[in-house]
């Protein structure tokens, strides 16, 4: 079977000797970006590229994966990253880009800064990304002085320059230490929940306090609130209610007992406590619940709610379902900057 090969295009371009920037300003690159070029075709650079877009909106592809890109946000793309800007249907973007011959401008002019040169190329050339300009601020004005100063050529511009492209390059070391901060803050903050989640569906039916869930995860109570919070979009304690609903759900569909018995052998402390919380995830009262009660999972009506993006590696199967059932009309949802979805710094690569 003869495998379909993807075409991408190699697009080559000169700096002048002495300089280390090459700046593409103007009205020209005020276009429709995308209109003429072939559905899909990627193409990649021989320096690292940064683009500023000034106004407009559109798809990017980078290094495989999609995100919406507008007003005021820009691009750190470096060479032979495969890339590609499509404006939406109608829409005149404005963009302006800077093609930087960033290996050597680091080798040459930041060999004395006391660090291994190579590493530092190495790390600046890991990763094509996309940012607002409202999350990194200093990055958005740094790349705007050195616009600026490409397009004026005042005196000791070139001298400038490098001085920009010397705090460019610790913006970008800066980038990637994020990166890798958020990643590990979330490979714990799962860590924890897993925990909790274990933790809970052994010892729901005792007398929890959210301490006794804190210290699961060794953490402060304040702490260990905001985390669960932040990443399930509900409360420890609704949480644990939301659970005991569902067990006491499994046992009326299983047991003729009265519901107030119920509640308590699931952990309610009394009766009112318990139908409040039916109500509250069951949409319905215990009595009404169990009188149009189907077969099924008894899952299907919680009405509950989770912060999108978060996952677990060993939620139980039952746990898994609800999340995932939640999203599931998000799973083709291309990604967004954190202003625009309202979450943390996402992964843009």
């Amino acid at each position: 079977m003869t495998q379909t090969r993807s075409n991408a295009e190699f697009r080559y371009y000169e700096i002048p000797a002495g300089e280390y920037i090459l700046p593409l300003l103007g009205q020209g690159w005020e276009i429709s970006y995308g209109v003429d070029m072939p559905d899909g075709l990627l193409h990649f650079h021989n320096y690292l590229e940064i683009g500023y877009c000034y106004h407009g909106r559109g798809e990017l592809i980078i290094s495989g994966r999609k995100y919406r890109y507008g007003d005021q946000m820009f691009t750190v793309i470096p060479a032979n990253i495969l890339h590609t800007t499509n404006s939406d249907p109608g829409n005149i973007c404005k963009w302006e880009f800077l093609f930087i011959d960033i290996n050597n401008f680091i080798r040459h002019e930041m060999q004395n800064f006391g660090f291994d040169v190579h590493e530092v190329v190495r790390i600046v050339n890991q990763r094509g990304t996309l940012k607002t300009q409202k999350g990194h601020p200093h990055m958005a004005r740094l790349i705007q002085c050195i616009l600026e100063e490409c397009r004026d050529k005042k005196a000791h511009y070139r001298e400038i320059l490098k001085g920009y492209l010397c705090a460019l390059v610790f913006e970008i070391i800066r980038l990637k230490e994020e990166h890798e901060q958020l990643q590990y803050r979330n490979v714990a903050y799962n860590h924890y929940l897993e925990a909790v989640f274990r933790y809970v569906e052994e010892h729901y039916a005792e007398e929890l306090q959210i301490r006794d869930l804190a210290a699961v995860c060794q953490l402060s109570e304040s702490h260990f609130r905001r985390v669960f919070y932040e990443s399930t979009n509900m409360s420890p304690l609704n949480y644990l209610n939301m659970v005991r609903v569902e067990k006491a759900c499994e046992i009326v569909s299983k047991e003729d007992v009265q519901m107030e018995n119920a509640g308590y052998r699931v952990g309610f402390k009394t009766a009112s406590s318990f139908f409040r919380n039916f109500k509250v995830f069951m949409g319905m009262s215990p009595y009404q619940w169990k009188k149009n009660a189907t077969t099924g999972n008894v899952s299907d009506r919680l009405h509950i709610s989770a912060k999108k993006g978060w996952q677990a590696s060993e939620w139980t199967e039952k746990y898994k379902d609800i999340w995932a059932r939640l999203h599931q009309d998000d799973a083709d949802e291309k990604i967004m900057p954190d202003e625009l979805t309202g979450g943390g710094d996402k992964d843009y690569e």
